[in-house]
């Protein structure tokens, strides 16, 4: 009898979940390279989710690793004293690797968050299960969709017009606060927060699915689960 032929067992409510895939298996070489065909490609939400839990954790960390150095390099470019100097001053690559660490930061936190409070709220409606750590992958993946839309964010950072000079740590704080206001209101980045709240929007809508899968819930329960956390990600885009 060969590996395939092998018969799915079912589980008991007090039994461990077991992953949602049609076959087990180490994930070898070969199929690294299948990854993002076998997710475009799957047949079904429970296809997409066995795969994304039969590659495990490397895939969206790595997700956030691009998401994260991608929303560095764009917070660097709409720097105020950056756009003033034309980004090349003394102790520019400092000042890159901070604004690389807060993109890392902003983006994990955004991540843990989002996706922690849908999966808290989903595991509320859930009878079977509290929270599955599956949701914190699939956001893995879902953040890449972030990363065109930060590139094009960066590009409309290009184009704002340097505000007036201003000397970091030297100048009052108010100076400063109203120099990064000035950029703020600019047309470039109110397309931006624009922007940014439209991946959430697609990010919500990719999640209802998913949490039904996941939580074995109703469509009302997935909406309730994935909307508010939505609306307060697409309001923090045009605040923030």
């Amino acid at each position: 009898m060969s590996t395939d032929d092998v018969p799915e067992f079912g589980r008991d409510a007090d039994a461990t979940p077991a992953p949602r895939v049609s076959s087990g298996g180490e994930v070898s070489e070969r199929s690294w390279r299948r990854l993002g065909h076998e997710l475009t490609h799957a047949g079904s939400v429970r296809d997409c989710v066995g795969t994304v839990e039969r590659y495990g954790w490397l895939p969206p960390l790595l997700g956030l690793l691009v998401h994260g150095l991608s929303r560095g390099i764009f917070e660097h470019l709409a720097e105020p004293f950056a756009m003033s100097q034309g980004y090349v001053f003394a102790g520019w690559p400092l000042a890159l690797g901070i604004n690389l660490f807060y993109g890392l930061f902003f983006v994990g936190f955004t991540w843990f968050l989002y996706f922690g409070v849908v999966g808290a709220l989903a595991g509320y409606f859930s009878e079977k299960t509290t929270l599955d750590t599956t949701v914190f992958k699939i956001g893995g993946y879902l953040t890449l969709l972030f990363v065109p839309l930060v590139a094009l964010a960066a590009a409309l950072a290009l184009t704002i017009p340097a505000p007036d000079p201003v000397i970091a740590g030297a100048a009052p704080a108010t100076e400063v606060a109203e120099t990064h206001r000035a950029v703020r209101d600019t047309i470039q980045m109110r397309i931006v927060d624009v922007t940014m709240a439209g991946g959430w929007i697609l990010v919500g809508v990719l999640m209802l699915p998913v949490v039904s899968e996941l939580y074995d819930v109703d469509k009302k329960a997935s909406v309730l689960s994935v909307l508010p956390v939505t609306l307060v990600a697409v309001t923090a885009t045009q605040l923030l």
